[in-house]
């Protein structure tokens, strides 16, 4: 992995297209990616929807989001809108899509279809969301052959409908489909995006704590929220501790040495230590840079 690409994703906060004053408020918090929401959020009409890829532009147009990620959850393409939501996303300088509900890799490229044919779009890309019994048995298809993908992204609303699965606050029911996606967006190079936290009761700040701990144990970067005040306990969660990176400084150090010396086994407190730590230290080290935890320096 190349750690100038890496990227802080720890909380992606999501926003209905349709209300001007919540964006401006996601883009004053924390969260590191802002989703706007085209799709379920936005009530199912033609004045909405419209209504909503017209925010969407004034939105990108004033709001100084600064170094917030910002990408668009289109409508599905069983729908009439997402075209015009497209084009929205293309006039409003937004470079990433989320499309909702695809199982196959053959409902992505009807999308990518459309950007091709659309001369603004080169640099269009695709987080499309994982979350039909569908998508989790082609999301290894849908990441080897659809281009124009940087993520993949898990929805676990529609999941838990899709399996005929009831809404509890139980991680564990998601263990698989959550490692499948994971493994297959690690092994192409895309980012994974883990799912809603706090999904059914949004008050009970237990349930932020262990989504939060569950996913990050999974190796997921992050979490999405649909409330603002959710942001800063997965941001913490997320976020690498001193612990971890004086751990991973301890590590870099190390290899650097052995390196400089011609040796190859690395010994830290009586432990060996091999590429796979190294590696997990040069992200986590990657990370924290970015976050300003720790000043850059050469690995």
């Amino acid at each position: 992995m190349d750690m100038n690409t890496v990227r802080p994703r720890r909380c992606m906060l999501l926003v209905p297209g349709s209300n001007l004053r919540m964006i401006e408020k996601a883009a004053s918090s924390d969260a590191d990616v802002i989703m706007i929401d085209l799709d379920d959020a936005v009530v199912y009409d033609d004045v909405s929807k419209l209504g909503a890829q017209q925010t969407l532009v004034e939105a990108m147009r004033t709001i100084d989001f600064g170094r917030r990620q910002v990408v668009v959850r289109i409508n599905s393409t069983d729908m009439p809108w997402w075209k015009g939501d497209i084009r929205a996303c293309v006039d409003a300088g937004v470079t990433t899509i989320v499309p909702p509900k695809c199982d196959t890799p053959e409902d992505l490229l009807e999308i990518v279809h459309f950007l091709d044919e659309s001369a603004d779009a080169a640099d269009m890309r695709m987080w499309p969301m994982i979350e039909t019994t569908g998508a989790i048995i082609h999301c290894e298809r849908i990441a080897a052959e659809v281009p124009r993908l940087t993520g993949l992204c898990f929805g676990i609303g529609d999941y838990t409908v899709s399996v005929g699965a009831h809404f509890v606050d139980i991680p564990d029911r998601v263990l698989y489909p959550l490692s499948k996606m994971l493994c297959v967006a690690r092994y192409h190079g895309l980012a994974a995006l883990a799912p809603a936290v706090a999904f059914s009761d949004m008050n009970r700040e237990s349930i932020i704590e262990e989504w939060g701990a569950f996913l990050r144990r999974l190796g997921y970067d992050g979490a999405l929220v649909v409330h603002p005040k959710h942001v800063g306990p997965i941001n913490r969660i997320f976020s690498p501790t001193r612990d971890d990176i004086d751990a991973a400084l301890e590590m870099r150090d190390a290899i650097t040495e052995a390196r400089a010396s011609n040796k190859a086994a690395v010994i830290i407190g009586g432990k060996l230590i091999e590429k796979v730590n190294i590696d997990l230290a040069l992200r986590t080290l990657a990370i924290a840079e970015k976050l300003g935890l720790v000043d850059a320096q050469p690995a």
